[in-house]
C-alpha cells in the first residue's frame, strides 16, 4: 500500500503538476475574484519554478556538506548500489534506459570495484534486473552487459524485490545478512540527494553502514540570462521535491 501511495504522490509533488491544476481551476471556477487569484497563482509558480538558478541554488544547499567527501574506508566487501537509477535494459540496444544522471551511482561503483576498494558490487531493485510478477527479468542481459566493463559475474550480488528505498535497505540486509557480510563491511553508493534518506532506512534496520555520495551539484555561479524562465527546471524539481517530502514521510513514519 505504502508503494502505491508513494507513486501516486509522486505526480502531486511536481511544479508541473500544481501550475496545471491551478490554470484549471483558474478556468473552472465561476467567481471572478476566486478565477483571478488562481491565475496568479499559477502564473507565479510558473515563474518561480522555472527560474533555473533557483533550483541549482537549492540543489547545491541540498548535497553541499557532501562537496568535499572522503571514502571512510580503503577496502569493503561490498559496494551497495541503490536502485532507481535506470528505466530498465533495452535489449534492442543491449544497453540500461538510465535515468537522467542517477547512471554515476553504477559508475561509481564501477570505479571503486577497478581501483580495488570494493571486492564486489550489489544493486539492489534496480529496473535492470527487477523480476516482474511472472519472475521475468533482464538480469542476464545486465551483468552481461557489466561484464564488457570487467566486472566478474561471482562478484556481482542481485536484490531483485525491492520498489522503494524501505525495501531496498530491507531486503538488501536480508541477502547480505544471508551471505554472511556484516554492515562495516559495506558502503552505499546513491545519489547526494538520495543518500540522507538510504543511510536512514539501513541504520533502521540495525545497520550503520558507510555511505558515498554521487552527482554532487556544485555551487552556482548564474549569468543575468539564466534568469529568464526555462522549461527545463520545471521538470527537474521533481526529484529534489521528492527527496525532501520522502525524508519527511520516512522520518514520521518511523524509517
Amino acid at each position: 500500500m505504502f508503494f502505491y501511495i508513494s507513486k501516486i504522490l509522486k505526480v502531486f509533488l511536481q511544479p508541473l503538476t500544481w501550475v496545471v491544476l491551478l490554470f484549471v481551476l483558474a478556468y473552472l471556477v465561476q467567481n471572478k475574484k476566486w478565477r483571478r487569484g488562481f491565475f496568479i497563482a499559477a502564473l507565479s509558480v510558473l515563474l518561480l519554478f522555472t527560474n533555473k538558478p533557483l533550483l541549482q541554488w537549492s540543489q547545491y544547499m541540498t548535497t553541499r556538506h557532501y562537496s568535499h567527501q572522503k571514502l571512510p574506508k580503503q577496502y569493503y566487501n561490498v559496494a551497495i548500489v541503490m536502485g532507481g537509477f535506470s528505466d530498465g535494459f533495452d535489449t534492442a540496444t543491449m544497453q540500461p534506459v538510465f535515468i537522467d544522471d542517477r547512471g554515476t551511482r553504477l559508475w561509481e561503483a564501477i570505479r571503486l570495484y577497478e581501483s580495488g576498494v570494493a571486492e564486489k558490487i550489489m544493486i539492489s531493485g534496480d529496473a535492470t534486473i527487477s523480476k516482474s510478477h511472472d519472475g521475468r527479468s533482464t538480469d542476464q542481459y545486465f551483468k552481461t552487459y557489466l561484464s564488457d566493463f570487467g566486472l566478474h559475474s561471482d562478484d556481482l550480488i542481485f536484490e531483485q524485490y525491492a520498489r522503494n528505498t524501505r525495501e531496498n535497505a530491507t531486503y538488501s540486509i536480508a541477502v547480505l545478512d544471508s551471505l554472511g557480510y556484516t554492515p562495516e563491511q559495506c558502503i552505499v553508493i546513491t545519489s547526494a540527494t538520495h543518500l540522507k534518506r538510504s543511510l536512514a532506512c539501513f541504520d533502521a534496520e540495525g545497520w550503520q553502514v558507510d555511505g558515498y555520495a554521487t552527482n554532487i551539484y556544485p555551487k552556482p555561479h548564474p549569468k543575468a540570462y539564466q534568469f529568464l524562465p526555462q522549461w527545463k527546471p520545471l521538470t527537474d524539481w521533481k526529484e529534489l521535491i521528492n527527496e525532501w517530502v520522502g525524508g519527511v514521510i520516512y522520518k514520521i513514519v518511523g524509517y
